[in-house]
């Protein structure tokens, strides 16, 4: 458990008689991207809250390096955030921005201002005003944001809302440039499984507040393999024709008549040879 950044047990957040969350249970390693998946209104938003302290958890319990969520230990863990739509300054340029967001965590001054524009994307904003920038760039702008003192928990959610094809591309690049030199762990939402499953490490499942699965990208990836199943009275001989015609290793299962085929898969060419 050493290598556990995060955990929750029985997390739930309650407003009236409706549950946002209910007994969500995650885990996150240090080093993971972590991909949570669910629709508009799943609960992502507010897992992300209770975590940030946004928002008391109306049941359950939070760990953050060991430390429980509630007590002093847990502010040693520096959480950079990104939750609903950034804060910014309409009148403020992206330097103006990031200081005045400096000050108020209480950082130390810092030069490396411009590294992280450069980093997300927008060196050349110049002093242009946020009032002026597009939805992808106000984006990019809380991502910078939120990097600020060097996080070792980077909390994103729903960060490539309002972005095009390349913008998704470059913070996907980012992120996961920032994940391998430094190490950042990443908790990123969105309802996209497919842009997600580009680059995360492991996912969350959470639909109406629950929950329903934790996965890693491994086994993902093999449950979602295609695959032939084949039943056959000749499983043993079957399996030779098609090894020795196609070189597809075929798996026979448990029955003695099923073979399953799940790799470099052309089932036209499988089944004339059969």
């Amino acid at each position: 458990m050493n290598d556990m950044l995060l955990r929750t047990e029985r997390l739930s957040k309650r407003y009236g008689q409706k549950h946002a969350l209910q007994d969500v249970d995650i885990h996150v390693r240090k080093g993971d991207i972590y991909g949570l998946i669910g629709r508009n209104g799943a609960g992502k938003t507010t897992l992300m809250k209770i975590i940030n302290r946004q928002v008391h958890q109306s049941a359950g319990q939070a760990w953050l390096n060991g430390a429980k969520l509630s007590e002093a230990a847990s502010y040693s863990l520096r959480i950079g955030t990104l939750v609903e739509m950034p804060n910014l300054y309409p009148d403020a340029d992206a330097r103006e921005n990031l200081t005045y967001k400096r000050i108020a965590l209480g950082l130390p001054r810092s030069d490396n201002h411009a590294d992280l524009l450069e980093l997300v994307g927008l060196a050349d904003a110049g002093r242009k005003k946020v009032k002026q920038y597009s939805l992808g760039m106000k984006q990019r702008l809380g991502i910078a944001m939120a990097l600020l003192g060097d996080p070792d928990l980077l909390m994103l959610d729903e960060p490539i809302n309002g972005m095009d094809p390349q913008g998704i591309a470059d913070i996907r690049n980012m992120l996961v440039r920032l994940n391998r030199e430094k190490g950042t762990t990443i908790i990123i939402s969105s309802h996209i499984l497919d842009e997600l499953a580009k680059f995360a490490s492991v996912y969350g499942i959470i639909n109406e507040g629950r929950l329903i699965r934790e996965v890693s990208r491994e086994t993902l990836e093999i449950e979602n393999q295609a695959d032939i199943s084949i039943v056959t009275d000749q499983a043993q001989e079957a399996a030779a024709l098609i090894f020795e015609k196609t070189g597809l290793p075929a798996h026979i299962d448990g029955d003695g008549r099923t073979l399953r085929i799940t790799q470099g898969i052309d089932q036209h060419k499988v089944i004339s040879r059969l």
